[in-house]
């Protein structure tokens, strides 16, 4: 393994304090691993054990804790109780159900080297695939692959399963390859590397990662390194009551608000007057970021790309400027008495479980200053499973994003589990209904109850409030499947 061979470079990843969960989940089901730091061997396993049940391990650090202590010891067997580089590969590769978490601490870092060197498998194979030859229905067939499994028996497995979204891998004698594969191994490592990146962990940091999908590695190194680790395997599916809340005309007003943040925000970045009245764009049902680019393109403004970083950065300084100027946002008609509703249910339902969550042309940061200007308690929300319009130029973006973070905390069919969009806008209800969630149309918003119920929504409502009923009948165990 090799820093200077990794085509993603080394990386100064952003790092979360072990007591900053929601943060750490959020990045885990949407990115496929967390960074942390702050951590010792103790917050180590609070937070693995916040996760699900830890696998026993063969080397504990400590009696009893679930953590392995991963360092050189000749007496251990195995590569990573050596000083010797670490393959790419998947831990417990050849168990029917690897561990989904790996959780990793550096407890002392070594001399020299040492470097983690980690790849996303959803990045590798979307190049495998671009590159269009029969590796892809090679590492999809058990017939080119056997794994050792936990009795010590070569078991034919896909490298990566396309029905479960399973990719498992390693390079030493737990693995076996076809002579096909093999012929190809060269160019699956160059595509391994291609798509790999290193960090240089600092005693205390680590990560947890999707051990269903991030391979990882290390390099060889010199001196006493000391890393502490987890596997954790997570608790099975339950059936999940997903509600995905639209915030401008759904859960508050903010026009004057967000007019004056957008455009005064663009306008210093840009360096000309662009304002609402010179601005002939629609704002309704947008995301932040396709927005702003149709309304860079609609004045003429050069290097858009530079501009939107600026701006998207910048954002929520002039959002919060704007309400210390005395702009506000107001809670939409039922709002409140719902949000409090729910959340009771939340905490007394266990199937379905609930779970609230955003679906957003807002940025993030936006957001969550725009429902605290309203008065409304953040807190409520999983943004797990959100999301937001600076990541995405349109509304059917969105859905899929908060879907596909949804399959990777639930898994794949999403057993006996309904996602509900909550929105405002048509593009609400025909993005939702694309996407095969339900939705709920409210006429809090710009748009009429005779116009959004035109559009046969599962429910349309003058507000929040009047949909009770709507959720009230989702809240059992027997929920029909729907969402990709």
């Amino acid at each position: 393994m090799n820093v200077e061979n990794c085509g993603q470079g080394i990386q100064e990843p952003t790092f979360h304090h072990t007591s900053n969960i929601q943060a750490i989940k959020e990045d885990f089901y949407s990115k496929g691993i967390a960074f942390i730091e702050g951590c010792d061997e103790r917050a180590l396993a609070a937070l693995a054990k916040g996760f699900g049940s830890i696998v026993k391990p063969r080397n504990e650090s400590t009696s009893c804790s679930g953590i392995s202590n991963i360092r050189f010891a000749p007496s251990l067997v195995g590569k990573g109780y050596s000083s010797q580089e670490l393959h790419f590969h998947t831990d417990r590769s050849g168990w029917d159900n690897p561990p989904r978490v790996l959780a990793s601490l550096l407890k002392s870092k070594s001399t020299e080297g040492g470097a983690s060197i980690l790849a996303d498998s959803a990045r590798i194979l979307k190049d495998i695939q671009k590159e269009g030859d029969d590796l892809y229905k090679l590492i999809t067939n058990s017939k080119h692959s056997r794994f050792l499994n936990e009795e010590g028996v070569l078991v034919p497995r896909p490298i990566y399963d396309e029905t479960t979204g399973l990719f498992r891998f390693r390079f030493d004698d737990s693995i076996q390859l076809s002579a096909s594969l093999v012929a190809r191994v060269r160019r699956l490592f160059k595509i391994l590397y291609r798509n790999a990146f290193a960090v240089e962990l600092q005693q205390g940091q680590g990560y947890l990662l999707d051990n269903h999908r991030f391979l990882h590695g290390r390099t060889a190194f010199s001196g006493s390194r000391e890393l502490l680790r987890a596997l954790v395997n997570l608790p099975p599916p339950q059936p999940t009551l997903n509600l995905l809340f639209d915030i401008d005309g759904t859960l508050c007003r903010s026009e004057e608000l967000s007019v004056d943040a957008f455009y005064t925000c663009l306008t210093d970045i840009v360096g000309r007057p662009i304002t609402h009245a010179n601005t002939s764009v629609s704002l309704h049902g947008r995301t932040d970021l396709g927005l702003l680019y149709d309304i860079l393109g609609y004045h003429g403004v050069q290097s858009k790309t530079c501009v939107a970083e600026r701006f998207l950065q910048a954002h929520a300084s002039y959002m919060q400027k704007s309400i210390d100027k005395g702009f506000f946002a107001v809670t939409c008609p039922g709002v409140a008495e719902t949000l409090k509703w729910l959340t009771q249910k939340k905490e007394i339902l266990t199937t379905p479980a609930i779970r609230i969550g955003l679906m957003t042309g807002n940025s993030k940061s936006n957001a969550l200053l725009k429902l605290s200007s309203a008065g409304i308690n953040i807190s409520i929300f999983d943004l797990a499973i959100s999301s937001f319009g600076d990541a995405h130029m349109d509304r059917i973006s969105l859905v899929k994003d908060s879907m596909a973070k949804i399959r990777a905390r639930d898994g794949r069919d999403l057993p006996k589990s309904k996602t509900i969009v909550i929105g405002d806008t048509p593009l609400d209800v025909e993005c939702a209904k694309e996407a095969g969630c339900a939705v709920v149309a409210v006429a809090s918003g710009n748009y009429g109850l005779d116009d959004l119920a035109a559009l046969e929504p599962d429910t349309a409502v003058s507000h929040i409030g009047e949909a009770k009923v709507f959720l009230q009948s989702h809240f059992v165990p027997s929920i029909t499947v729907t969402g990709p």
